[in-house]
Parts: C-alpha cells; sequence; structure tokens
C-alpha cells in the first residue's frame, strides 16, 4: 500500500471513526482551516530543533529475526489521538487529529516500505481490509486493545512503565498476557494476517510562541505484533519538543521528526545488538 493510495482513502473517508479516540480539543477554532495562512511564514521546509526527549525502543529478537517478508500485515491508523491547540492559534489552522494521523500513516508507509518491499500492507478500515459490516467489531476492538493489561499489569495506553526506562533500547522476549495473546490471534484468523502495526496513542500539544515561528510537544507509543504468534515484535515510545529555526511555522509534517526515531526500530541488526 503506498503513500497516494492512502491519501485517496483518507480523503474519501475523512478519517471515519475507526480512526480510534480523537479528542474534541482538536476542533477548536476549527473555523481557521479553511482560512489562507497569514501566520506561517516564508514557504520553505520546515526546520525543527528537538529538545526534551525521551525514548524507550524494544525488539523481540526471535520475531524480529523471523518476519516474514512476504507475509501481511495490517496497518491500523493511531488508536487514541490528542491534538490539542490554543484557540488563538493562527498557524494551527490545518491542525487536528486526522492530520496528525494521516501525516504519521505517510511517514510510515514510507519507511516500511524501504524496510520490507515485499510485504503486502492492509489498511485496517471498514471497506479496506475490514469488511463494512465489521465497523462496530472494529470499534470494539480498539477499545479493548487499549484497556488490555501488558507491562507490570497497566493497561497498553499507559506510558508510565516507558518514561521510567526513559533513554533505554533493549532486547526482550516478552509472554503475553493470555487475553492480549488470543484477541491478536483473534484478529490474525479474522482477517488472514500475519502482523499488525499499531500507534497505541498519539498526544500532539502546538504551542505558537516556541521558536521562531512556533513549534509542537510530541508524544507516541507505536507498536508492532506478530498476531499469528501472539507476540509484541517492537515497540517504540517517543517524546519530546520540537521548536522552529526558521520562520515558516510546523503546519504541517508533524511526525517528520519521528521518522529516523521510527526507522531505528526497522533497520536495527538485532543479531548484533547490545542493551543498553
Amino acid at each position: 500500500m503506498k503513500v497516494l493510495q492512502f491519501m485517496l482513502l483518507c480523503v474519501s473517508t475523512l478519517f471515519i471513526a475507526c480512526a480510534g479516540s480523537r479528542d474534541a480539543s482538536s476542533e477548536s477554532g476549527s473555523d481557521m482551516k479553511d482560512a489562507p495562512c497569514t501566520e506561517c511564514g516564508t514557504q520553505g521546509e520546515i526546520e525543527l530543533k528537538i529538545t526534551n526527549e525521551k525514548f524507550y525502543r524494544e525488539w523481540n529478537p526471535a520475531a524480529f529475526s523471523r518476519i516474514d517478508s512476504n507475509a501481511v500485515v495490517g496497518v491500523f491508523p493511531a488508536i487514541q489521538v490528542t491534538a490539542n491547540r490554543p484557540e488563538d492559534c493562527k498557524m494551527c489552522h490545518s491542525f487536528s487529529a486526522d492530520a496528525l494521523d494521516f501525516d504519521l500513516a505517510r511517514v510510515e508507509d514510507s519507511l516500511f516500505v524501504q524496510a520490507f518491499p515485499k510485504m503486502t500492507r492492509e489498511l485496517m478500515l471498514p471497506g479496506m481490509r475490514v469488511p463494512e459490516t465489521d465497523s462496530a467489531f472494529i470499534d470494539t476492538l480498539s477499545s479493548a486493545l487499549l484497556k488490555m493489561k501488558f507491562v507490570e499489569g497497566k493497561k497498553l495506553d499507559d506510558v508510565t512503565p516507558w518514561e521510567e526506562r526513559d533513554g533505554v533500547e533493549q532486547t526482550l522476549v516478552r509472554e503475553l498476557p493470555f487475553e492480549l495473546k488470543d484477541l491478536l490471534n483473534q484478529i490474525a484468523s479474522r482477517y488472514g494476517l500475519r502482523y499488525l502495526t499499531i500507534p497505541l496513542l498519539m498526544n500532539v500539544t502546538m504551542n505558537p510562541d516556541l521558536g521562531k515561528k512556533g513549534g509542537f510537544d510530541w508524544q507516541i507509543l507505536w507498536s508492532m505484533w506478530d498476531a499469528r504468534y501472539g507476540e509484541l515484535v517492537c515497540l517504540a515510545y517517543s517524546k519530546f519538543t520540537a521548536a522552529t529555526t526558521t520562520r515558516v511555522a510546523p503546519e504541517k509534517e508533524w511526525a517528520t521528526p519521528f521518522a529516523s526515531r521510527l526507522w531505528r526500530m526497522f533497520s536495527v541488526d538485532v543479531a548484533h545488538f547490545e542493551n543498553h
């Protein structure tokens, strides 16, 4: 599935409800969406300085080393998205939860094609890999995933375990709780999938006062699962502040700084990786 197909799908469906939770605060100031941007500065590349970074990454060496490049991967939209912006933010006309989700998909799709060019990617949206009749099931599934207990008995939408492991990268084989493993198996069986990529949560807050032309705070928990075997393949937690260094406002491409961090999940040779 290439980026163009993502664009056509997202435009036609307007990011229908199965994309997950959308915080209502992201719609404040929605009257600015169609207005011309008089606050975005001169056109050009958006340049950002990253500060206050926290991260955690882990790979399951057994699951990662046996990735089947010819398998089918089900691509979930971000399940829980929060998009915050000040009501008087004049550069936020294109900023919304759906726009964030679309921009993340752009980055993820591009990198995934580089890492696994033979793998078939299927969108887990009604009308795509998911039949229209399964819309309610997918909504229920998204909610159930976030409530599943994972590390230290905490729910999947709880970032505490990753915050506490700030700066850690490691290979680790986790034994998943039965309920989570069973749910992954059900998805694999129902839709004929081997893998799932799931951005579990994404929180972004715009700040017009950062840098030369504004900036934002970014937080994401991204995961890849072997649904057939009921295993976590890899997981990335990323949190940082991005501030502009030139007079071009960040009114698009918010996920671009995350691209290099996600690429590390795909490009590390786990056979020679030393935990640190």
